[in-house]
């Protein structure tokens, strides 16, 4: 990864801030309602269909899902995940696809842990499945994905 993208993304952000000083996570940042849904339009703006941000270290982060679907690639380090009752580990090079309504929470990461989140909708694939052809395997994959994670249970 080019360095000064990784320096970028190295810096502490103004909520890593307030949470390195006894913070905590502010749900109303990412959800509205009672449910820690983190909601699409407090994440993307107007229009997008895909944005990206710092993943936010230093503390866990609670159960939660999203009404989106999540890509979180690693950059440096590693970041664990909750699913399912199950710890996923994501080092640095590799990516987890979460689809929307999919339960997870996120243990603290430090300094060195770097990582980034993909928020996509589901329309964003609709141009890039018309490319595809039909009959392939990864076509059956991604839309199979697709449906499961339209499925809140």
């Amino acid at each position: 990864m080019d360095g000064r993208l990784l320096s970028a993304l190295a810096e502490i952000t103004e909520e890593e801030r307030a949470l390195l000083t006894g913070g905590r996570i502010e749900k109303e940042r990412y959800a509205a309602g009672r449910d820690f849904i983190v909601d699409r339009g407090k994440m993307l703006r107007r229009g997008e269909l895909i944005t990206l941000r710092p993943h936010t270290r230093f503390v866990d982060f609670p159960t939660h899902r999203h009404n989106f679907i999540e890509v979180m690639y690693v950059c440096a380090g590693s970041v664990a995940h909750l699913v399912g009752g199950r710890e996923v580990r994501v080092q640095a090079g590799e990516l987890l696809f979460l689809g929307r309504h999919t339960n997870h929470s996120i243990r603290a990461a430090g300094k060195g842990d770097i990582g980034v989140n993909l928020m996509i909708l589901p329309e964003f694939f609709d141009a890039a499945l018309t490319m595809l052809d039909k009959d392939s395997i990864l076509m059956d994959f991604i839309s199979g994905f697709l449906r499961r994670s339209d499925n809140p249970d």
